[in-house]
C-alpha cells in the first residue's frame, strides 16, 4: 500500500474518530447543574472537581454536596434533581425515552434528594430508581423525597 493511501486512511479513520466523539458525549449528559448554594464536587472518571453552575452531569458521576450546600440538576427531558447538604448522588443508569437520554437509575449514598420527573421518563412505561444502601424506591410521573442516613445505618 503506498504512503499516500495508508496517510489518506489513517485520516478518514481519525476523523471518524473525531465526529464519534461528541456524539457519544451527548448521549452520556444526562442534565445540567441549574442551581448551585454552597460547595459541592462531582467525581468523574476518578477525577474530583468543584461543581459549577450550567456545567454538565454525565452518566456515572458522583455529585456530593457540602454542609449547607444544595444542587439542582436539569435533566435533559425536563424533570429533575434536587440534593440538600451533605448529599452523595450518582447516576448510574440512563435511558432512551422518545429521543432522550434520561436518567433512569441514581443511587442515593447519602442525605436527601427531591425528585420531579416531568419529562420524557412521566410518559414513559419506564419506571425512574432511587436505589439507597437499603432500600430502592420505583416511580413513574411524580413529585417524591428518598432520604438516607448513613449513621442510622452504620454495617453500611
Amino acid at each position: 500500500m503506498s504512503f499516500f493511501r495508508t496517510a489518506a486512511l489513517f485520516g478518514l479513520a481519525m476523523l471518524t474518530f473525531v465526529s464519534a466523539v461528541p456524539a457519544a458525549h451527548a448521549q452520556n449528559t444526562v442534565g445540567t447543574i441549574t442551581q448551585l448554594q454552597g460547595v459541592a464536587n462531582i467525581e468523574r472518571n476518578g477525577a474530583t472537581t468543584p461543581a459549577r453552575m450550567n456545567e454538565p452531569v454525565m452518566l456515572h458521576d458522583k455529585i456530593m454536596t457540602g454542609p449547607n450546600a444544595s444542587l439542582t440538576i436539569g435533566l435533559v427531558d425536563k424533570s429533575f434533581l434536587q440534593l440538600t447538604a451533605s448529599s452523595t448522588l450518582t447516576i448510574d443508569e440512563s435511558v432512551m425515552v422518545n429521543g432522550v437520554g434520561a436518567p433512569s437509575k441514581v443511587g442515593l449514598l447519602a442525605g436527601d434528594l427531591h425528585s420531579v420527573i416531568l419529562g420524557a421518563m412521566r410518559s414513559s412505561s419506564t419506571s425512574f430508581e432511587v436505589h439507597t444502601p437499603n432500600a430502592i424506591g420505583a416511580v413513574r410521573g411524580t413529585d417524591f423525597w428518598v432520604h438516607f442516613d448513613r449513621n442510622a445505618h452504620p454495617a453500611n
